[in-house]
């Protein structure tokens, strides 16, 4: 997974300094990494109680079914464990939305739209306790196929896809760089 600048740092400064954390990002529709190994959300290759923190880096949106995962999730957690939920935050705020591309530019492109927009109740309706939800913005490279491939913007459909690219290229041209957004939260167990 392609990164933005600054956005792994963000992350790793909401990991526990002991125990073991295990990491999962998106790698096909349908599958996750875990550990460098390709895995089904609903089947991680991980004893009962084997982390002490999950972090699930721009994961959910990309997954149809979040809750198996969550589910996967709590079972490998220990009591009292941590997770740390990355996603996108497109346009955060009104200045942002202006000088950024529009969310409805983008179209529904995720493949589960509630992890973007209410990734705190996917975390309580999995039963974690939500501890924290912090959102940064971070500067991303005005070229739409390191947007997507960062996990930052969703690929958008055929109509829109021009329509993107043409303002992706009106960012460019004035600076080099787009806001994109995410979100980190905190559950546990």
């Amino acid at each position: 997974m392609t990164d933005i600048p600054g956005l792994t740092e963000w992350v790793g400064t909401a990991l526990p300094t002991t125990g073991r954390t295990v990491s999962i990002t998106p790698c096909d529709p349908g599958a996750v990494t875990v550990a460098d190994v390709r895995a089904s959300p609903g089947a991680l290759l991980l004893g009962d109680a084997a982390a002490d923190c999950v972090v699930l880096d721009r994961v959910l949106p990309a997954l149809d079914r979040p809750d198996a995962l969550l589910a996967e999730v709590r079972r490998v957690l220990r009591p009292a464990g941590s997770v740390v939920v990355v996603v996108p935050a497109p346009g955060r705020s009104l200045g942002e939305l202006r000088r950024g591309v529009r969310r409805g530019l983008l179209g529904a492109g995720w493949a589960c739209p509630t992890a973007v927009d209410h990734p705190g109740w996917l975390l309580a309706a999995a039963d974690f306790a939500v501890l924290g939800d912090v959102r940064a913005v971070f500067r991303g490279p005005a070229e739409l196929a390191p947007l997507v491939a960062a996990g930052a913007w969703p690929e958008p459909d055929g109509a829109r896809r021009q329509a993107v690219e043409r303002r992706v290229a009106r960012l460019a041209a004035s600076g080099g760089t787009v806001p994109v957004g995410f979100r980190r939260l905190i559950g546990r167990r």
